[in-house]
């Protein structure tokens, strides 16, 4: 008996090893017809295992003999595209490569050519949507279909970020950005206070913005709750929530939008009655989480719903009117118009709007204030531009038409462009080939071969390409860095002589009849780079819906913010305010400690960054100060 289950446990590995090898084989053969370098992987690194548990195998991988490593060990890394940037591809010596292990072929682009050929060829290569699953939570939404079904959500959602509405996230963007540097100065403005986790507030302060801007939810901080009234003055047609648990819900608003996205990964374990029954914590609040915040879109959808049957109209950007009016359900049934989305439709892409409307302009600016707590230069640089370009001017009279075209033009966009350069909120923007379907694709004069079945990724290496991000003539290298791995948002800023209506001129991305996104990734007046070598956004017929919207609300932030303080880093960990404060300004102590600081804060960033659904740090923060301008403790000649 015992010999009989070993035999047969022999021929179940045989068979496996044999399946294993045979499928190797076949995806090697695909991938050295390509004519693209190839690298043999001994597993899929995507795979749900690997993710799962690299953490606990490549440190031991990395302990093989030197001789044993190479460019497969680079790419074990699930987030090598953002650790490793462009070295695996001058190893390979293309812009383009092709890794195969026994269950997938993977395709690394970092070729602005190729990139411009895939995101314009958008039948050619369609995004994976088994990757995007986990966004259906309550309805199919315009990230996660394809074709047709993508073409149908694309025209529903796309109004909602036409240009009219860019003030009304302008405004929000400036009331918010106020509070959240209330929160950070203190009641007093004086700043003398340590900021964590400053990237808790930028998630919160984003989450805020598209709530008010898109939903018509103004959501108080903590701090405005003692007044219920605060800011209220612009936005009487919103719903004012805080931190009290309305009748029938079991979370504030707040609490559960906040957990939902915080922890998207875990509703894939189960239907939210089965997380809310879990053993597990952590689960139990995903699925109360998912229930309220489905709660509270009902209610929003219903008061919509009956504001415009009543041909009511709250104006603003009002995503839920525009995704109600667009979708169809509020026909008469008898007058035999078909009605082509369901209300899931519309909770589907509330909630991908919501997700990417504000994870990814949260991450932009906290890594912005980190990079310029970094960097004193720049961030001095970007002050005085501001004064040149507010001159004084109060916040109250600020207004979109005037200041975002002069922001978009100067410092203030160079530090977003740079940020977002160095850290891409998604580092593989997923693309593939259909099966039976290879596709031809040309670099530099030559025709390469894209197999059937394989997964794409446009890759942020693109963004550390040297041959798309030319260095200065006499600095090429800064603290043993190339240029092009450093923090420069100066590489941004060039004297151009384009008429200043350029700054804003509309770029077709789509086609018409999809209205959208129109605006341009940066402005003519700065550095223009090579089409498909900046994809921060993606790029052609997929390209972010939501652009505008997130480089209208960087550059508020950032102005309200140097207007008027500087940042630093903190350094509580290696000295007090005491002894800070008895060191010489512009001494060597005070240097040395700031440079503990700095160089702790360059650790975390290249070695703890992971990404869940965007690129974060991940069980670490970088401690911020905010100091009014002139009352910097840490300024270097």
């Amino acid at each position: 008996m015992a010999s009989s289950l070993a035999l047969g446990a022999l021929a179940i590995i045989l068979w496996f090893l044999v399946h294993r090898y045979r499928n190797f084989a076949r995806n090697l053969a695909a991938a050295k017809s390509s004519g693209l370098p190839v690298v043999l992987m001994p597993l899929n690194v995507y795979s749900v295992f690997w993710l799962a548990t690299y953490n606990v195998w490549l440190p031991l991988l990395r302990k093989l003999p030197s001789s044993c490593h190479g460019i497969w060990l680079q790419l074990l890394d699930p987030e090598w595209a953002y650790r490793e940037g462009f070295s695996p591809f001058a190893k390979v010596g293309s812009d383009v490569l092709i890794a195969v292990s026994p269950s997938s072929i993977h395709a690394f682009v970092a070729d602005a050519e190729v990139i411009t050929q895939i995101t314009t060829r958008r039948n050619d290569f369609p995004k994976p949507l088994q990757m995007y699953t986990r966004l259906n939570i309550y309805g199919k939404n315009v990230v996660s279909t394809e074709g047709l079904d993508w073409r149908m959500h694309r025209k529903l959602t796309a109004p909602s970020f036409s240009d009219k509405n860019n003030e009304v996230v302008f405004l929000e963007s400036l009331h918010h950005a106020q509070a959240l540097l209330r929160l950070w100065t203190g009641s007093g403005g004086g700043g003398d206070q340590t900021i964590n986790d400053p990237a808790t507030d930028t998630m919160r302060f984003a989450l805020y913005v598209i709530s008010r801007a898109g939903f018509g939810v103004r959501v108080a901080w903590p701090h405005e709750e003692e007044d219920q009234q605060a800011g209220m003055d612009d936005a009487e047609d919103s719903m004012l929530v805080g931190s009290k648990i309305p009748p029938g819900h079991k979370m504030n608003y707040r609490e559960a939008l906040s957990i939902l996205l915080e922890n998207i990964m875990w509703t894939q374990v189960g239907p939210p009655e089965y997380l809310s029954r879990s053993p597990f914590k952590i689960h139990r609040e995903v699925g109360t989480a998912l229930i309220e915040w489905g709660k509270y879109m009902n209610e929003l959808y219903s008061a919509k719903e009956a504001e415009i049957a009543t041909g009511q109209n709250s104006g603003g950007m009002d995503l839920f009117g525009a995704l109600i009016r667009g979708s169809g359900i509020l026909d008469d049934p008898e007058s035999g118009r078909k009605t082509e989305l369901e209300k899931s439709d519309l909770m589907g892409n509330a909630f991908v709007i919501m997700l990417a409307g504000h994870e990814t302009t949260a991450n932009a600016l906290h890594f912005s204030l980190v990079f310029l707590a970094q960097n004193l230069d720049s961030q001095k640089r970007l002050q005085d531009d501001l004064d040149r370009t507010i001159q004084g001017k109060p916040i109250e009279k600020w207004t979109f038409e005037e200041e975002f075209p002069r922001l978009f033009n100067g410092m203030a966009a160079a530090v977003m462009n740079e940020t977002l350069r160095m850290l891409q909120p998604i580092i593989n923007i997923p693309k593939s080939t259909a099966p039976g379907r290879p596709q031809l694709v040309t670099m530099g004069g030559r025709t390469y071969v894209i197999p059937e079945n394989t997964h794409i990724y446009l890759s942020c290496a693109v963004h550390r390409n040297p041959k798309y991000w030319p260095s200065p003539p006499d600095d090429d290298r800064y603290d043993g860095l190339k240029d092009v791995e450093r923090f420069r948002p100066e590489r941004w800023l060039v004297d151009t002589k384009a008429p200043a209506a350029a700054a804003t001129e509309h770029t077709k991305f789509d086609d018409e009849d999809l209205r959208g996104p129109s605006g341009a990734d940066t402005s003519a007046h700065l550095f223009k780079p090579v089409k498909g070598s900046y994809i921060p956004f993606s790029d052609g017929y997929r390209s972010c819906i939501g652009r505008r919207f997130a480089q209208v609300e960087i550059l508020a932030v950032l102005a309200v913010i140097f207007q008027h303080y500087s940042v630093e880093l903190a350094v509580d960990e290696f000295a007090s305010d005491a002894e800070v404060e008895a060191m010489r300004k512009g001494g060597k102590e005070r240097k040395a400690v700031w440079q503990k600081a700095a160089d702790r804060a360059d650790h975390l960033l290249r070695k703890t960054m992971g990404s869940i659904i965007t690129l974060q740090l991940r069980g670490n923060t970088i401690p911020l100060r905010f100091v009014r301008r002139g009352e910097e403790r840490f300024m270097f000649d």
